[in-house]
């Protein structure tokens, strides 16, 4: 891939970022025991990876990296770095710990993974580089014991000049409107502008759909009822969606533009037979798969192939079976009660989660159940219940229909 053969080797060939580049050679070049560990964040492709194995290499470190999204629970992370922080290098050189993607321990599995990182970087015995894509609330602990150095995305001007050197290299040539559609699509990213280039000299052109792009929700009904495949695929290629990583947490408007979240919320939410849904879901996981190792190994040019993958293998088992977009797991007819309900016992839930200390997702969905259960059993009044909490009458209420409904299972 062009974006390993043209991965800076020196620090100095980097593009983008000066300043941040120079603090972090000075922190390493001036490392005494006891200092803070770094803590890089920026978007992808900006470098952030390549100047840890550049300044490693030219400053005579030995690098031990680890991908610390791989390992979430604290005794995992414990046992594999501790003992890196207490050893020196068996040639005698210098040790520089990595950890990549360490706002990727933070999701629903992390038990532990963050605090046992805190609590191991606050006097590190070797210099200690880690990496995030954001800065937010999952790694705020992390960042205090950290000097944090904010990197940006690459400049337009600077793609363009990264651009034109591999051009001049391959001794290939674009139009002035092609090149500005590749930065353009690239959105600071240097390593995605690579595979944007690669893909399109050799044939898959990515930026031709830039300005044109397709909203999700017209993308998947076009893709289901399309009456052939290459009409099925132009839809899929067409679309304002994308294949983002669960890991890093995603916005509600990236949650909408999916392309896997929205495949399966239709596929799911329709009035399909199981057998359908079954082959459907096989194909989404498959390419689920090759999403998630695309992520782990960086090889986000793979990542143009899944169009054609879904297109290729969902086409056949999906015709005639009158699939409509759904940007929710289930249908209205289901959906409808549940977001009823919801609201019914939000005021209980905010008033019960406050004076137990929890999150009132938390509350809803482990607690409260048990709660019910007890009152029950108690033969406890709802409405005395809410009295008592300080919550209003229609909370009484919420809560009897709550009791009248576990009593019914």
């Amino acid at each position: 891939m062009w974006s390993e053969i043209y991965r800076p080797a020196r620090v100095q060939d980097l593009i983008g970022n000066e300043d941040e580049r120079l603090t972090v050679m000075k922190w390493l070049s001036g490392w005494v025991k006891g200092s803070k560990p770094l803590l890089l964040i920026g978007p992808p492709g900006v470098g952030k990876t390549t100047l840890v194995h550049s300044l490693a290499r030219q400053l005579d470190y030995d690098l031990i990296e680890m991908n610390a999204s791989d390992t979430r629970n604290r005794d995992q992370l414990e046992q594999l770095i501790a003992p890196i922080l207490m050893n020196t290098s068996i040639f005698g050189k210098k040790i520089l710990l990595f950890l990549d993607e360490v706002d990727g321990i933070s999701g629903r599995e992390d038990t532990g993974g963050i605090e046992s990182i805190v609590r191991l970087m606050k006097q590190p015995s070797i210099p200690v580089i880690m990496v995030a894509n954001n800065k937010d609330a999952k790694i705020k602990d992390l960042a205090k014991v950290c000097k944090t150095i904010q990197f940006n995305a690459v400049t337009p001007r600077l793609l363009m000049l990264l651009l034109e050197s591999v051009l001049k290299d391959q001794c290939k040539k674009l139009s002035i409107s092609e090149k500005s559609a590749i930065v353009d699509k690239a959105h600071g990213d240097a390593r995605l502008l690579l595979n944007i280039l690669q893909a399109k000299l050799a044939g898959y052109d990515k930026t031709a759909n830039s300005k044109a792009e397709i909203d999700i929700a017209e993308a998947i009904n076009g893709f289901f009822a399309a009456e052939n495949e290459d009409i099925a695929r132009s839809f899929l290629l067409g679309a304002d969606a994308n294949y983002p990583d669960p890991r890093f947490g995603m916005s509600t408007e990236e949650r909408r533009k999916d392309m896997l979240g929205a495949l399966f919320s239709s596929a799911i939410s329709s009035r399909i037979d199981l057998v359908t849904v079954a082959d459907i879901l096989d194909v989404l996981s498959k390419a689920d798969i090759i999403v998630g190792r695309t992520g782990r190994k960086r090889q986000w040019s793979l990542l143009r192939y899944i169009d054609y993958i879904i297109a290729k293998d969902l086409f056949d088992k999906s015709r005639g079976k009158l699939i409509k977009y759904n940007q929710y797991s289930m249908r209205w007819d289901i959906m409808g009660p549940v977001f009823a309900r919801s609201r019914s016992l939000k005021p209980v839930l905010d008033e019960l989660s406050r004076v137990t200390h929890s999150s009132t997702s938390a509350f809803g969905s482990f607690y409260l159940p048990y709660l019910i259960q007890i009152m029950i059993n108690a033969k406890m009044i709802s409405t005395e219940i809410a009295e008592v909490s300080n919550m209003d009458e229609k909370a009484g209420i919420a809560l009897a229909k709550e009791i009248e409904r576990m009593r019914n299972r």
